[in-house]
């Protein structure tokens, strides 16, 4: 009987134990999870702050998308769209999502592991573009520019299909950092430097050098590009993170909109950088959807515009 008294003590106090001990756990959590509201807050707040202050007036635009924190860093270099989805490139990964930029379908964090990063020493994704089920990214070794490359990603899983092509250092003296396809007619775009009077025309097939085109005028520090009907599409990261319009028949420069107001930048990305873009007519009625990092570099921002 004492036997039976002193189990049934235990078994109460052990009880009172576990209840206690699961509402420190969910009070722990719900003050966890409003300190983390709280700071994210004021994260946005902050970036909203300090981006207001050195982008001045931003381009109206139909609608936006933006992410803070970790989530920047996948997408923080460009994007392309099959006409589904949306595909963005960070440092070192892909990503892909639906086309409110929501739901992430699938995700490569180590786009760069294995043969690139062993063979050709590279550390960088830039510009992205999408054809015939194939994400195209340009990748460099950093600022090394001994092998610029154009690695081909299989667009369902964004796993590396083992193909690449490395380009001529005597035309891409420094790096690739962008590739636009124009898979209806068999050909690649890119550019080397930060500020263009030419870029380079290459076969689709095998990446083989076809010729170049003269722009107009010149053109600062392209980011990513996309080509439609003859036209490439260019983001660029100028004083006002301009988009372009050159005409790849007659090289004519046109200047489409700035997407910010501030010309003064006291160093280079300074403030924020300007990214890549992508074409594609949605139904609210915007078709150049064009990316830009925050003065913080701790948010990305995905504006839709006619």
């Amino acid at each position: 009987m004492c036997y039976n008294e002193k189990n049934s003590c235990s078994e109460k106090s052990l009880g009172k134990f576990i209840i206690f001990g699961v509402f420190k756990m969910v009070t722990f959590a719900n003050t966890f999870n409003k300190i983390f509201a709280l700071l994210f807050s004021m994260l946005l707040m902050l970036t909203g702050t300090v981006n207001g202050f050195f982008n001045g007036d931003v381009k109206e635009c139909i609608s936006e998308h933006g992410v803070v924190g970790l989530e920047t860093l996948t997408r923080s270099q460009d994007i392309t769209t099959d006409g589904e989805y949306f595909y963005f490139s960070g440092k070192h990964s892909l990503e892909k999502t639906d086309l409110d930029c929501k739901e992430i379908i699938a995700l490569n964090h180590k786009a760069l592991e294995g043969e690139l990063e062993d063979k050709y020493n590279s550390q960088h994704i830039g510009g992205i573009s999408y054809y015939d089920g194939i994400i195209y990214a340009a990748v460099e070794d950093s600022k090394q520019w001994e092998h610029p490359v154009i690695a081909l990603y299989d667009a369902e899983t964004l796993s590396y299909t083992g193909v690449c092509y490395e380009l001529p250092v005597a035309l891409q003296t420094r790096g690739v950092p962008w590739v636009a396809v124009d898979g209806e007619n068999g050909v690649a775009y890119t550019g080397d430097s930060r500020n263009y009077t030419e870029i380079f025309k290459f076969s689709l097939v095998d990446f083989s050098y076809l010729g170049t085109v003269a722009f107009s005028e010149e053109v600062q520090k392209i980011q990513g590009g996309e080509i439609s009907d003859g036209k490439l599409y260019a983001g660029t990261n100028d004083m006002t993170r301009s988009v372009y319009m050159i005409d790849l028949e007659t090289g004519e420069v046109r200047k489409l909109f700035d997407r910010i107001a501030y010309e003064y930048k006291l160093i280079d990305n300074f403030g924020g950088e300007g990214e890549g873009l992508t074409l594609l007519r949605m139904e609210d009625g915007s078709y150049i959807h064009t990316l830009q990092l925050g003065a913080l570099f701790i948010d990305a921002t995905l504006r839709h515009y006619e």
